[in-house]
């Protein structure tokens, strides 16, 4: 058996942090936009879980539209606003951004994705 013993640690300071659910980054109270802020058609950079993310903005449907390689081949995907989210994984958007081509969504798979 091995000897190894984690060192004490104090419990974490958690005041002025929102909370989120496992796999999702822990950002400061306030730091997230509101749906309402977001502009349609706009990109915005934020969090995707616990991934870094730029994503476009549904304003009708309230979906954020993105892009993904999965089996060897790109996908577009819909996500709701972490605020609206429920149980399923969110969009945390964080700030309104200018895409590089590796990030830009075509004006139809941004309006049929969902």
């Amino acid at each position: 058996m091995s000897q190894f013993q984690f060192p004490r640690r104090k419990p974490l300071d958690r005041s002025g942090v929102s909370s989120m659910p496992s796999g999702q980054r822990a950002l400061p109270a306030g730091a997230v936009l509101a749906p309402e802020a977001c502009e349609h058609g706009a990109y915005y950079a934020g969090w995707l879980g616990s991934t870094s993310a730029i994503v476009r903005w549904h304003a009708v449907k309230r979906r954020f539209v993105f892009g993904e390689y999965n089996l060897g081949g790109p996908r577009i995907k819909a996500v709701a606003h972490i605020s609206d989210r429920g149980e399923a994984e969110g969009f945390a958007p964080l700030s309104k951004t200018e895409p590089k081509d590796a990030h830009r969504i075509s004006d139809y798979a941004f309006e049929t994705v969902c």
